[in-house]
């Protein structure tokens, strides 16, 4: 019921009150685009180029010929005697790697976000489910709330976050210039309290690269 609970030993679940069930765990390289695609050692993602990142995926065992086979422990099949192959699902929190260059966060709602700086001025808001997969949650409202200048002076402001029918935020705060420290406030659901998150970017970010396979 709530696969973001991850114990180390038998129990109940403290959330639901379920009885917890044994998964296994591995860590793979997989694409941030791609979530499908895990390996075993570093690497560019197959199908986008892009440099595989290190997440967390629970790990099953199932047969290439009856795919209804899915056990957690290595084996042969029941059914055909062929040997088990190793079958990865994503998991809630499994991923926490910045998507587009940018600082990520975790909020206590079990959701995400990740704010970037790509160019002077210019500060973009992307939200993620707890399986790190982009969202716009309906009710959103987010705001740069607090600046720091080079000096450590700290200025109020408020910019908001609007969106652009992009897949992210956008916020404008003119004369932002790196080192950029800000602060932001974020309200995920209309009757949710608001979460304060802190960025320092020292350089602008970059998008990772998508580059041709050979």
């Amino acid at each position: 019921m709530h696969a973001e609970v991850v114990e180390d030993k038998a129990g109940k679940c403290p959330i639901c009150g379920m009885t917890l069930v044994a998964v296994r765990l591995a860590l793979v390289w997989s694409c941030s685009v791609h979530p499908e695609v895990s390996r075993q050692e570093k690497g560019r993602c197959p199908k986008c180029g892009r440099d595989l990142l290190r997440v967390t995926k629970a790990v099953t065992f199932t047969c290439p010929v009856h795919p209804k086979v899915d056990v957690l422990d290595p084996g042969r099949c029941p059914i055909c005697k062929r040997t088990l192959v190793a079958k990865y699902s994503i998991r809630p929190h499994g991923d926490h790697n910045p998507k587009h260059g940018g600082q990520f966060f975790m909020a206590s709602n079990n959701w995400h976000l990740e704010v970037t700086h790509p160019a002077a001025s210019i500060f973009r808001l992307y939200i993620y489910d707890e399986y790190s997969k982009p969202f716009s949650p309906r009710g959103l409202a987010a705001r740069i709330t607090e600046t720091i200048d080079a000096s450590g002076k700290r200025h109020d402001v408020a910019v908001t976050f609007t969106g652009t029918g992009r897949g992210y935020y956008e916020a404008r705060l003119p004369g932002a210039a790196l080192p950029a420290a800000i602060a932001a406030k974020v309200r995920f659901e209309p009757n949710d309290k608001e979460y304060r998150f802190d960025f320092l970017f020292s350089d602008y970010s970059k998008e990772p690269l998508a580059r041709p396979l050979r």
